[in-house]
């Protein structure tokens, strides 16, 4: 990463030179449809300046590593400045490289291990990935502490509930990156963990007082942004305490301007999340957010790949912003303001250096980050609880593995290491004739071992677990470990903290004891209650 201080960047000089479109282009970032660098790519690019590109697999433009290389390279051969890359590839759940890309684990594995030094290294793998492919943004680390077991998009996307181990590991991640030379970000402000609504879907919020948020909520971004975080993403999430009414903090100056510039210190941008989720869109429309988002302190405005949304909303928004800036509704200065922070963030990391380095695909799920994704699943695998005989699992006796088939095939998995495995998929959300026949098979069985993927969100897998034996079951949480708060008479309990095939290779060399479970837990338990 260049160093910003090294020598006098042309900031102000280029920002001379810009003419109002391409001023207001750069606070834009689009997603686009297709593989290739097409019309609408140059569009956007040449006609609406944009700064920034967001590429998702949904839209079509991530196939291969040749492709997104070449796809990533006539993006920029368009541009006259440089523009940001961007992806959300975050581990776990939220990956959008396609195979062979690594598949590294959730942060919330992550979380389990413990191990800032792991942290750090899988930062730095998944940006050396990105990095080969020209991508130079990624929407990562989530820093928002989950400690709300009904969280519908949190969840294992996080390090934890613990403000302090989401610090520690997130700025482990934040550094693995930039020595990657790759630019994280801190995503949600002022917090996502304590929602019980997707901000995809509707407008969720937080109703702590100050003091909580303050403890727990911004903790980890006041922290970080001590650090010399250089990118902030916004959460679509109503906080009154902080002084925003009903406002989203994406819209709110309060937030914004006075909570994340003011009280904590933020200097460097400030992008939105997408301003076409449904937390907004019902209310305000993708055009509408943008302007109040700008007038709230935003710097940069995404407009993503939201379903019911046609990608090209944002040049609408793009059109509207420029209008309102040349009838002197928004003042030049202020669009000047964020224009000077993207140029000044593209400079850091030498997005401006017309230099193009030769990139090297071999990285892209190269065996030293496999075998890294192998050590961080191992070393998070949590058996939370551990009754009886009944972890390891015998070889002697045969075992039936039940598992929601729209997931990981757990049963597989095990094969490999037992030798009487009976494999039986269910629905994830299984009706009573199902569990009926489960139960009948499940009689046959000395071992059970059930794989539960976010219980809470399906009543049948609670009323299947909750038909078994207890002296019987072993329970694999393959989702939220939030899981046992569903059925906490469990007595053996694992959590793997993701379904992808390396973590559940790792669950099965626990359950059947060829490696030793070494995760600890990183959430708090509240079994008290008999559901989620």
């Amino acid at each position: 990463m260049t160093d910003p201080h090294s020598s006098p960047l042309p900031i102000e000089s280029l920002l001379d030179r810009m003419s109002l479109p391409e001023k207001v282009g750069q606070l834009f970032m689009m997603a686009f449809e297709g593989a290739e660098t097409s019309e609408s790519v140059r569009e956007l690019i040449q006609d609406c300046h944009v700064g920034g590109i967001i590429l998702y697999s949904i839209t079509g433009n991530l196939q291969t590593p040749e492709q997104i290389l070449r796809l990533t390279q006539g993006i920029q051969a368009f541009a006259q400045i440089p523009v940001l890359i961007g992806i959300d590839e975050e581990g776990g759940g939220v990956r959008r490289l396609p195979p062979p890309a690594t598949a590294f684990p959730s942060a919330m594995t992550l979380g389990a291990t413990r191990s800032p030094e792991l942290a750090r290294r899988m930062g730095r793998g998944i940006a050396t990935e990105l990095g080969a492919l020209g991508i130079n943004v990624n929407f990562a680390p989530v820093v928002d502490v989950n400690s709300n077991p009904r969280n519908p998009i949190i969840g294992t996307r996080a390090c934890g509930s613990d403000p302090e181990l989401v610090v520690c590991l997130g700025q482990s991640l934040l550094e693995g990156q930039r020595e990657a030379g790759v630019i994280p970000t801190l995503k949600h402000f002022p917090g996502h963990g304590d929602t019980e609504i997707d901000s995809h879907l509707g407008l969720p919020r937080v109703d702590h007082g100050l003091d909580h948020l303050q403890r727990i909520e911004m903790r980890p971004f006041q922290r970080l942004i001590q650090q010399g975080a250089e990118l902030v993403m916004t959460a679509h999430v109503v906080v009154p305490a902080l002084g925003s009414g009903e406002r989203p903090a994406t819209l709110a100056p309060e937030v914004l301007e006075d909570w994340l510039r003011g009280r904590l210190g933020f200097k460097g941008v400030i992008i939105t999340d997408s301003l076409t989720m449904g937390a907004l869109d019902r209310i305000w429309g993708g055009p509408e957010a943008a302007e109040l988002a700008l007038q709230a302190g935003a710097d940069l405005l995404l407009f993503g790949a939201d379903r019911g949304h046609d990608v090209a909303e944002g040049k609408i928004a793009y059109q509207q912003v420029l209008a309102r800036v040349q009838a002197g509704v928004i003042s030049e200065e202020r669009i000047n303001t964020s224009v000077r922070r993207i140029l000044q963030l593209k400079a850091q990391y030498g997005i401006l250096n017309e230099q193009k380095e030769k990139m090297d695909l071999t990285v892209i799920g190269c065996s030293t980050h496999h075998r890294l994704a192998e050590q961080i699943t191992a070393a998070g695998i949590t058996i939370v609880r551990q009754d009886e005989d009944r972890i390891p699992l015998s070889r002697e006796r045969s075992v039936l593995v039940i598992w929601p088939q729209p997931r990981g095939d757990l049963a597989a998995q095990l094969g490999l290491y037992h030798p009487r495995i009976h494999s039986h998929p269910i629905p994830l959300d299984p009706q009573a004739e199902e569990i009926y026949q489960v139960q009948i098979l499940a009689a046959e069985f000395e071992q059970i071992l059930v794989a539960s993927y976010n219980a809470w969100v399906y009543p049948g897998q609670i009323q299947l677990i909750r038909s078994f034996p207890q002296d019987k079951v072993i329970v694999a949480a393959m989702g939220s470990p939030y899981d046992l708060m569903a059925f906490p008479e469990i007595s053996n309990y694992v959590a793997s903290y993701g379904d992808l095939p390396v973590s559940l290779s790792a669950l099965a060399q626990v359950l059947m004891s060829v490696i030793p479970a070494q995760g600890k837990l990183p959430i708090q338990l509240e079994l008290r209650t008999q559901a989620c």
